[in-house]
């Protein structure tokens, strides 16, 4: 029996008693066969494009790491990197592919990596938030003392800074001493 070069076949049902295909709506079977390692021979050889064809793109992230052989193909890696610059959905694809492929370890760092970065924005969140109302307290001070400057009484700088009484009082001590 001569061997086949075909890369990708689909086949159907039939009829065993008329050997005939079943009617279209009858063929609800399907079932596609993809042989990879004459994928992977044809690819190597150079007689695919994968520009033209979009199963070769497919077929390239499907074969670009064999289990059986425990080994991934840098160079069909770097020719996807490339044609995810044409084809967003096999970007897609590939981010996918590198997120699930990662080993338990590189998983954790990853996430430590985040969480590092994100208690990070949180930290400057926080620091920007106590310096706004640092600034806004030191503003309302500094109003309170051009009151007393002025000459209000405890009772109206209280009611428009809503200072304490302990506070409107620490700030005539500061005045006079200066």
């Amino acid at each position: 029996m001569k061997k086949s070069s075909i890369i990708y076949s689909t086949y159907h049902l039939y009829e065993d008693a008329l050997l005939q295909r079943l009617r279209s709506k009858d063929d609800v079977l399907e079932i596609h066969f993809i042989e990879m390692d004459k994928f992977l021979h044809a690819w190597f050889n150079q007689t695919l494009n994968a520009l033209d064809d979009i199963l070769v793109r497919w077929l390239l992230l499907l074969g670009m790491v064999d289990a059986r052989k425990q080994k991934t193909y840098d160079d069909i890696y770097l020719e996807l990197e490339a044609l995810t610059m044409k084809d967003e959905n096999l970007q897609q694809a590939l981010s996918a592919w590198e997120e699930l492929s990662q080993t338990p370890e590189t998983i954790i760092a990853y996430q430590s990596r985040l969480k590092y970065m994100i208690d990070e924005v949180a930290k400057l969140e926080d620091a920007k938030y106590y310096a706004q109302q640092e600034g806004i307290e030191k503003g309302i001070k500094a109003v309170a003392k051009n009151m007393i400057a002025s000459g209000y009484d405890n009772e109206q700088i209280m009611q428009l800074t809503s200072l304490t009484v302990e506070e409107v009082l620490q700030l005539r001590t500061e005045i006079e001493v200066e």
